[in-house]
């Protein structure tokens, strides 16, 4: 069994799929979002041969003036042979979860910010789980759970420190997920063919609006939760982030990402607007909603390169990325 990350929705690979002119509508381009998802799954089904790629996890603090940060020196906090993944801080910020496993399963770990301490979550040597998230209501864990032999998965629940899984969603199979405040509402990157973005209430209005088609792997609430950021391919292979509210309607173009990247965080800024990091050639960038891309750091002078997936903690004091393993496995 191979968890879905090697499938159509990797979590470490190039797409499951700059601040140029700003992207199309989704509604006005399914065909090129649906070329680019079905080559990125190709290219993610070769790589499955290979197993999941060997990345760790580093964390840097950040310091701030104003809205403007800065970073300190990384860490390599996983530091294994293997494939640790999809950084999520704890809620307090003095740990992160993570994916972590091999060529056959995946289970979710808690670490420390150093990994001294780290935590077993899921132990289920038969299935996986990946996507670890601190719900937004407070005292539980989210994931996806794939089933044995399963493609894709179901949006689970769990205690922060496991032992008490189940399942939160049956609209699978989907990739990614994102929760509203109050967790009535559920936003999925459903692996149904189109790849499309399903927007659904969990308990009342339960019918499922399909809020675009095509879209990438980069799927997260808002921070206050009251918005869903998603992007689409662009012409120039590049991806653009869009956001929608809890209902699926009206998708609106916000800014391109830099260069091909197709990651970022999303995080709360000092004055309690929305910001953004993103890597473009092993620079580090800040955004935020109404100013350009600029440079943080040069991440070649920590040594590190294939930057991917990346997280801030609630209080803003550390940064995680995701890079290549530095001994290549």
């Amino acid at each position: 069994m191979r968890p879905i990350h090697t499938l159509a929705a990797l979590a470490g690979l190039s797409l499951i799929a700059a601040c140029s002119d700003p992207a199309p509508e989704p509604e006005t381009a399914p065909e090129t979002a649906q070329q680019a998802s079905e080559e990125t799954a190709q290219a993610d089904a070769e790589a499955e041969a290979a197993g999941l790629p060997g990345v760790d996890i580093y964390i840097a603090p950040l310091s701030w003036v104003g809205n403007i940060p800065a970073i300190g020196a990384l860490t390599n906090a996983t530091a294994r042979p293997g494939y640790d993944n999809q950084p999520a801080f704890t809620e307090d910020g003095t740990g992160f979860y993570f994916t972590s496993g091999d060529s056959e399963h995946t289970d979710i770990w808690r670490c420390s910010l150093d990994c001294s301490v780290r935590t077993q979550i899921t132990d289920t040597p038969d299935a996986g789980e990946y996507s670890p998230r601190p719900t937004p209501a407070g005292g539980a864990l989210s994931y996806i759970y794939q089933a044995p032999g399963g493609y894709g998965g179901e949006v689970w629940l769990d205690a922060p420190d496991g032992g008490n899984a189940r399942p939160a969603s049956d609209v699978g199979p989907n990739g990614y997920y994102a929760f509203n405040a109050d967790m009535t509402r559920l936003a999925v990157f459903s692996l149904d063919e189109g790849f499309p973005l399903k927007v659904f209430g969990r308990f009342e209005d339960t019918q499922i609006v399909t809020a675009a088609e095509g879209i990438g792997r980069a799927l997260y609430a808002a921070p206050d939760h009251d918005s869903v950021y998603f992007t689409m391919p662009r012409e120039d292979g590049g991806f653009a982030v869009f956001e929608t509210g809890f209902d699926g309607t009206a998708p609106e173009h916000r800014f391109d990402l830099p260069g091909e990247t197709q990651d970022y965080a999303v995080f709360t800024l000092p004055d309690g607007t929305d910001g953004f990091f993103a890597v473009d050639e092993n620079v580090l960038m800040t955004r935020t909603l109404d100013a350009p891309w600029h440079s943080v750091a040069d991440l070649a002078v920590h040594d590190i390169d294939g930057v991917t997936r990346l997280a801030v903690s609630p209080d803003r004091r550390h940064i995680a990325l995701v890079a290549n393993d530095p001994a290549g496995e």
